[in-house]
């Protein structure tokens, strides 16, 4: 795994974004900061960004979920984590996803470490 990563972070309240991205950027990621689903969208189609990872709020503006579904069908080779709470994501998945968030909010900013790391050691393996 590149010590470098790229990681987009998108979350809607900034008292939680930017903590957790300066705590990124601290553990050598490189992290752009998106408010919303459209931004991200917009960031994702910046090439010169070359993002790698997702870190997105299921319930932020635009859906993480739909931010989600829209990667796999642009065919973008970015990973994309959920977080959120699991009755959220039950009440808003409907038909969209199946799967459910991979990460509880409020963050505890080691595990989204963590769990960014094996994000990418699955993708450096050729798993998903």
């Amino acid at each position: 795994m590149s010590a470098s990563a790229v990681v987009l972070l998108v979350e809607g309240d900034i008292a939680i974004r930017h903590p957790l991205a300066e705590y990124l950027r601290e553990c050598g990621f490189t992290v752009f900061e998106a408010a919303n689903g459209d931004e991200a969208m917009h960031a994702l189609q910046t090439p010169e960004l070359q993002i790698e990872v997702v870190l997105a709020d299921m319930m932020t503006t635009g859906s993480g979920f739909g931010l989600r579904q829209w990667v796999r069908t642009q065919s973008l080779a970015v990973e994309v984590i959920l977080a959120g709470s699991v009755e959220k994501a039950v009440d808003h998945a409907g038909g969209l996803c199946h799967e459910g968030p991979a990460l509880a909010k409020p963050y505890q900013h080691h595990l989204v470490l963590d769990h960014i790391r094996q994000v990418l050691a699955r993708r450096e393996r050729g798993q998903r």
